[in-house]
């Protein structure tokens, strides 16, 4: 298990169970969202040390693509040199990641995980998946 606040500047993901892992396990690690309510939006970086799903993935040092603030595939159309090849290789899976982040009620987070798991052959068996359900608001 990765700590939270450990960063892997140069660590490649050599799957995406590895990378959904390691991004649900910061998102519950950091105690919740990176979510700017007042302008309705998710934060790749919070510039406090936290993270969106997509924001653990990416290079911290990478002001231009951690202050970003559209979807992921223009993230990805954007920045196609500093998203992570795994990402764009799943493009669909990782919108269904940081979905899973953005989501308030852990009704709907439930859905997610069960989408990640259903649709994209995810493992979300690990406790950190029931973690961040749990977090959600009723």
């Amino acid at each position: 298990m990765f700590g939270y606040g450990k960063r892997l500047m140069t660590k490649q993901f050599k799957t995406a169970q590895e990378a959904c892992d390691y991004s649900v396990q910061q998102i519950v690690a950091q105690g919740g969202q990176c979510y700017n309510k007042a302008r309705g939006r998710c934060l790749h970086s919070d510039g406090q040390g936290n993270h969106c799903a997509i924001g653990w993935l990416l290079d911290p040092d990478n002001k231009a693509l951690m202050g970003y603030t559209s979807s992921i595939r223009l993230l990805v159309e954007d920045f196609p040199k500093n998203v992570p090849q795994i990402i764009k290789d799943s493009l669909d899976l990782f919108y269904e990641l940081q979905s899973f982040h953005d989501a308030a009620a852990s009704h709907t987070r439930e859905n997610y995980r069960n989408r990640l798991r259903d649709h994209h052959d995810i493992d979300t068996s690990a406790p950190h998946w029931q973690q961040w359900v749990d977090m959600g608001e009723e």
